[in-house]
């Protein structure tokens, strides 16, 4: 087992996704940013902002029509990456996670 497998505390599967985002703090303004991949228990946010590790941020998700659904989803950042964010939810499988993460799998049957 690598180091990173033993680091590895997502819950379900890693669903890769292009979904634009909205990110903030309470002392920043949104950025712009795209989830790339998403769990139940956290996602993957390319930005170009950093945020800083353990940072509790608010990520705005607005879908398209035929969705046509927003939510906000507090969440904390577990990891810093080179061109994004690793964050993990606040509150386990949000709602419109579980939806976009069904989603994604009923397109791939």
């Amino acid at each position: 087992m690598t180091y990173s497998e033993r680091l590895e505390h997502r819950w379900g599967e890693r669903v890769r996704v292009n979904i634009p985002v909205r990110a903030s703090t309470r002392a920043s303004e949104e950025v712009a940013g795209c989830l790339k991949n998403l769990s139940l228990s956290g996602a993957l946010v390319q930005t170009d902002c950093e945020f800083g590790l353990h940072t509790l941020i608010a990520v705005r998700i607005d879908l398209s029509p035929p969705e046509s659904r927003a939510a906000l989803l507090n969440a904390y950042v577990s990891r810093e990456l080179n061109g994004g964010v690793g964050i993990e939810w606040c509150e386990f499988a949000p709602n419109i996670v579980k939806d976009l993460i069904r989603a994604e799998s009923n397109r791939r049957l």
